[in-house]
């Protein structure tokens, strides 16, 4: 019987490392291969410049909303044929200002709806778009000149929906939970860009990704909601692909500490764990390929902090014998080790790059459980959001 149960146990641990290395190792490997081996063409036009607007939800960014527009007006697009709308969410620290103070009415427009979420936001903005492609971006991403040109160029070919580009992150000199951030964000683009060539990719960068207007369908406003994820699947389930473009740059400052961005893990993965329910009906309607890619860089990753309790826990009537604690219980705790060595160095506004992305990792697992926690005790994050001000 003791040794049924030995069985029991190191296959639980087994199947748990499996899934960690399934998700974060097999899978990008899969995608890369399937990705080289891909030869399905695809017709591209570079000079290809239709009508297209940019649509962005503002909720008190004053402190980077002014640098938004002057970067949307440095844009290497046709004026006539780029617009940008802001939907503001009620700010109220002079963002509805500067906006008034750029607005022309044609090119440049902006409404406050008052506070109802990015999600009510960004529903009654796009009321007010009709151009045929829109460019979702955020207040604080900034596009190089010729983003835009890159990311429409790829509409010449009717099969595809929609087009993610390459959103760089520049780590901030004080944190080292940034610097982990900025190379796992290398690591997702790299994945992306894999799956796009491979087959399309699940889920667009918010800060910068472009769609066909007839694509876009109204969100429901039940709570924060990842939009990122919804509007990306409508194209899916329109029979589209999604691309992504690692040529149509834009950039983004991480936040000024690791906790600043804990919070926002924690927030972000309320809002994609809000948005399943929504998101079942439209994976059914997906091939099999799809819904298996999925399962692989969504589900596991979502599930990866639960893997992570039940290695070591279910091994722990085995620590007698030498060999799980040297398989297992001593890389558990060096890993850990070495995260707490970055979370003392974020403390402390110190860099170590070794440390960054152990560190990072482990925080970003934490906000993972937190999250499900929160979702056990029927917590619900409501639609609207406050985050830190930006400096």
């Amino acid at each position: 019987m003791h040794g049924t149960t030995d069985i029991i146990l190191l296959t639980v641990a087994g199947l748990s490392l499996l899934a960690i290395l399934s998700t974060y190792v097999l899978y990008p490997i899969v995608m890369a291969v399937a990705a080289r081996m891909s030869r399905t063409p695809r017709k591209r036009d570079e000079t290809l410049l239709p009508d297209v607007t940019m649509v962005v939800a503002a909720y008190n960014e004053i402190a980077v909303i002014e640098e938004k527009v002057r970067n949307f007006l440095a844009i290497d697009y046709p004026a006539e044929k780029l617009f940008l709308v802001v939907g503001s969410d009620g700010s109220s620290d002079g963002t509805n200002e500067v906006l008034e103070r750029f607005a022309d009415g044609e090119r440049i427009r902006w409404f406050d709806f008052g506070r109802g979420g990015k999600i009510s936001t960004l529903n009654n903005v796009m009321k007010h778009v009709h151009t045929p492609f829109v460019i979702f971006s955020d207040a604080n991403t900034m596009y190089d000149a010729d983003a835009v040109r890159k990311l429409m160029r790829h509409f010449a070919d009717e099969r595809i929906g929609g087009v993610c580009g390459n959103l760089l992150l520049r780590p901030s000199t004080e944190s080292v939970g940034s610097t982990g951030e900025s190379t796992y964000w290398s690591y997702e683009n790299l994945l992306k860009r894999w799956e796009g060539e491979a087959a399309s990719v699940l889920g667009a960068t918010g800060g910068i990704y472009a769609i066909r207007r007839e694509l876009i369908h109204e969100m429901p406003v039940r709570g924060q909601l990842a939009d990122d994820l919804l509007v990306p699947f409508g194209a899916l389930t329109g029979g589209k692909r999604f691309l992504y473009d690692s040529e149509a740059i834009a950039r983004e400052d991480t936040e000024d500490s690791m906790q600043q961005e804990f919070r926002r893990k924690i927030r972000v993965a309320l809002g994609t764990f809000n948005t399943i329910p929504d998101l079942r009906p439209m994976l059914r309607q997906l091939p099999a390929s799809l819904r298996i890619m999925f399962f692989m860089h969504k589900t596991l990753r979502w599930l990866v902090p639960f893997f992570l309790l039940l290695i070591p826990l279910a091994l722990l009537p085995l620590y007698e014998h030498q060999w799980v604690r040297c398989a297992v219980l001593y890389p558990t705790l060096l890993f850990t080790i070495i995260g707490l060595v970055g979370w003392i160095a974020e403390s402390l506004g110190r860099r170590l790059g070794p440390f960054s992305l152990p560190f990072y990792f482990l925080a970003i697992n934490l906000a993972l459980i937190i999250a499900w926690a929160k979702l056990a005790f029927r917590y619900r994050p409501t639609a609207t959001w406050d985050r830190p001000a930006r400096t």
